[in-house]
């Protein structure tokens, strides 16, 4: 499965004991602190993006039945499915 996508680059200035606290939860999940701390500003933010393998099958699912329901507010895709 390719994670990679397209990043920009931001340099923060945070406090040395929060830093050394990411870390501290990045080393615990194994994860890099720059994975971390995107992860954490997402669901702090209720950001939400489909990955690529969604993308793909959203995209091949528009070609294969044309006249489905389109969304264009992940929210509301949410919302109809948990109304299913």
């Amino acid at each position: 499965m390719n994670t990679t996508s397209e990043r920009k680059s931001r340099s923060v200035r945070i406090k040395t004991a929060l830093d050394r606290h990411l870390e501290e939860m990045a080393k615990v999940e194994n994860r890099s602190v720059n994975n971390l701390i995107e992860t954490l500003l997402a669901k702090a933010s209720g950001f939400k993006e489909p990955n690529e393998e969604t993308k793909r099958a959203i995209e091949e699912a528009r070609i294969e039945r044309p006249h489905l329901k389109g969304y264009t507010d992940m929210d509301k895709l949410f919302e109809d499915l948990e109304n299913e």
